[in-house]
């Protein structure tokens, strides 16, 4: 057997050592080592070794020092003597797998020990010991075995990483799927009470008929609406695309917005107004650009007071290579510290979350499209009795 004395089959350390062998880059190194040993021949044998496979090395001479080392570096692997000042291998074993940082508690331990009998190794191997070779052990061995040690648990992180991703992948889809059901299922509840009122009260006015009617159309217009809008903003999603530009002429698209949402800003007595001063064709994604203004036009006419005030407004700037389009409202503002959490996927105002209906996704999915059609959306700086939506679109 080959053996850890400075005559090894690797040949003896030598004091100087070329350029190409000495400096290793951190990005191609394959690991740090931790040596936990006292007696200085073996460390010399061990370092040199490790160092000429490209490993870097750390060096404890005491048990004290390696703990010190574990908890301030987190080395890739420990090899570690049993018999130690201050502190011995044993306890360092134990303090590594109890600790509750998972990069130390999980780190490889191969014991490098001259207790060699049958106990000795049984109590390595209960305390965490990965693998446990008595002195005089063969350098050779401990490179492959620990070459070994750290290919497996990088495999491990992998596929640990794989797993969470794929968890995280699930809880979306869960996530995506509860708030589309929720919303299916209020609007249905509402189109078929609306439908059940009507064919039980034959006698019903013809006002309180039209309203009705009115009500079961919005929201089947809102269902279906909401349906492209899943399966733009998951295409979009799942290819991490732009969406293709067409010629759209603006001011077309502001009259048909102001036909559909006119009928619902009189139920609640608020003016909707328009004003698109871009005489130009545009190019845009048009049910991209459709689904992003309705969306924010819906959320507007949610949190607008009665009898409050919804504009919509297109203008270009800086020399015609600009376009703004926004969506203000004189509703409630938006607290400081929500402005940016109110476009991440799900999530709901505080203030609002208990007074009115919604999935949390009709904000995600409008500055997510308009990223998608290369501009950006912005909640424009505020007062407490105004929100205002701004959409930026380059101009070729």
């Amino acid at each position: 057997m080959l053996t850890a004395s400075p005559a090894t089959e690797e040949g003896r350390p030598r004091l100087f050592s070329s350029p190409a062998q000495s400096v290793i880059s951190a990005k191609n190194t394959p690991g740090r080592i931790l040596i936990v040993e006292d007696e200085d021949a073996l460390v010399e044998i061990l370092e040199f070794n490790l160092q000429r496979q490209g490993f870097r090395v750390l060096i404890a001479k005491d048990g004290l020092e390696a703990c010190r080392i574990i908890g301030r570096e987190k080395p890739d692997l420990i090899l570690l003597d049993i018999m130690l000042p201050l502190l011995n291998g044993w306890e360092i074993c134990r303090m590594v797998r109890s600790h509750q940082d998972h990069r130390i508690s999980q780190a490889p331990i191969i014991v490098l020990s001259a207790l060699g009998r049958e106990h000795d190794k049984l109590k390595g191997y209960d305390l965490g010991a990965n693998i446990y070779l008595p002195k005089p052990y063969s350098i050779k061995e401990v490179i492959l075995q620990t070459r070994r040690l750290l290919e497996q648990k990088r495999s491990q992180q992998r596929l640990k990483e794989q797993l969470e991703s794929m968890q995280r992948w699930h809880e979306l889809q869960d996530h995506w799927q509860q708030a589309l059901f929720h919303e299916l299922r209020n609007q249905l509840c509402l189109i078929s009470g609306m439908a059940d009122h009507i064919r039980e009260n034959p006698e019903l006015s013809a006002e309180h008929t039209v309203l009705f009617n009115a009500q079961i159309a919005n929201s089947s217009h809102y269902l279906g609406t909401l349906a492209e809008n899943y399966l733009l903003v998951r295409q979009v999603e799942t290819h991490a695309g732009q969406l293709p530009s067409e010629p759209i002429i603006l001011k077309d698209l502001f009259a048909e917005l102001k036909r559909i949402f006119s009928t619902l800003a009189e139920q609640k007595s608020c003016s909707l107004n328009c004003a698109c001063l871009v005489d130009k064709t545009i190019n845009l994604h048009p049910v991209g650009l459709k689904i992003v203004l309705a969306g924010l036009l819906e959320n507007a006419l949610k949190y607008v007071l009665l009898d409050g005030h919804i504009f919509l407004s297109a203008e270009a700037q800086d020399d015609n290579r600009q376009l703004i389009i926004r969506v203000c409202d004189d509703g409630p503002g938006i607290a400081e510290e929500e402005r940016e959490r109110i476009f991440e996927k799900f999530y709901r105002g505080e203030a609002q979350r208990n007074r009115t209906g919604g999935s949390g996704l009709g904000l995600y999915m409008a500055r997510t499209l308009t990223q998608a059609m290369g501009g950006e959306l912005l909640l424009e700086r505020n007062s407490a009795d105004r929100c205002c939506f701004s959409l930026t679109f380059p101009l070729a």
